[in-house]
């Protein structure tokens, strides 16, 4: 794949790639002036890794520079990939560094290069969190990094970071791209659904802000937004769902209720709230007559067979 390769367990290669990983410039020119003519051969024996893509990692934007132009008569290896496929773009991109990803931007990197599993650089770097990958995001939007583009399983950088759940990187993508917040997965999945899952309040409450006919979408088992927040035991997420509009009794195509899911993955809270609320029957039943407390049995969530009984005598008392 890579051609005539150095080989890798050399004492050259190793040097050379743990002075890459450390940042040690002087030791790169020295090795470099005596015996490397493409640093592009040296790789690492499990990864494919290169140079760029080790230094690119790291952050060491010094060591980057310099493979990237002191090497005079080496043909332009920005975009050298690694046996998945990354560029050092990629690897800039997944770990923040910022100062690297805008000088690989500017040397002219592949903004949008796929690497396996079709993740470009942008969907990377919108799976970090925090103040760096908030910069990291921004370089590359800036650059016009393709919001669209999807990966093998039909998810967007978009996605990605409603996942993450960082509202700082979430609204810098709404910025540039507004209609990003429609874009379903492959499996009908949207951002709502994503946040939901994930139990992330605020980033909810921002969604159903920007776009409310999200709260009754459906992905392609037919569950809604509001179905997924139940999963992720997180009350104040499906509180909000339901003080937002959500429809309480909308089943999936198994014809669960947020009743049913929340006996069968354990979530007490919101087995609680649902009953001392009456929001839904505590006898509604889904296909092939299963009843919450079935589905608690068939689970193993004995506490809340427990509840549910107790519940149900309640019920028959009244």
């Amino acid at each position: 794949m890579f051609g005539k390769m150095l080989d890798s367990e050399s004492n050259l290669s190793k040097q050379f790639l743990r002075a890459c990983q450390k940042g040690d410039l002087s030791q790169i020119r020295r090795l470099g002036s005596e015996n490397i003519k493409d640093w592009s051969i040296i790789r690492h024996a499990s990864s494919g890794d290169s140079p760029l893509h080790i230094a690119a990692r790291e952050g060491n934007l010094e060591i980057v520079k310099s493979l990237c132009s002191d090497w005079k008569d080496q043909k332009c290896t920005i975009d050298v990939v690694n046996l998945e496929m990354k560029t050092a773009l990629h690897e800039a991109s997944q770990f923040s560094r910022t100062a690297v990803v805008e000088y690989l931007i500017e040397k002219g990197a592949n903004l949008n290069s796929l690497k396996r599993a079709d993740w470009t650089p942008l969907m990377l770097a919108c799976t970090k969190r925090g103040s760096e990958a908030n910069s990291c995001v921004q370089a590359l939007l800036k650059a016009n990094a393709d919001l669209s583009i999807r990966n093998k399983d039909g998810w967007t950088a978009f996605h990605l970071a409603c996942r993450s759940g960082d509202i700082n990187i979430v609204n810098l993508l709404l910025k540039y791209s507004p209609e990003c917040i429609e874009a379903g997965s492959k499996n009908g999945r949207n951002a709502l659904h994503i946040a939901a899952f994930h139990g992330c309040k605020p980033l909810i409450d921002l969604l159903v802000s920007k776009n409310s006919k999200l709260l009754d979408s459906r992905d392609s088992s037919g569950s809604a937004p509001l179905h997924e927040s139940v999963k992720s035991k997180c009350f104040e997420a499906t509180k909000s769902l339901i003080e937002s509009g959500a429809n309480i009794a909308a089943v999936d195509d198994a014809g669960q209720n947020i009743l049913h899911i929340a006996a069968s993955v354990g979530n007490r809270e919101i087995v609680e709230y649902i009953l001392e609320s009456n929001l839904i029957d505590i006898q509604s039943e889904a296909q092939f007559q299963i009843t919450p407390l079935i589905a608690a049995e068939r689970n193993s969530q004995h506490e809340i067979v427990k509840l549910l009984l107790k519940h149900e005598d309640k019920y028959k008392e009244i």
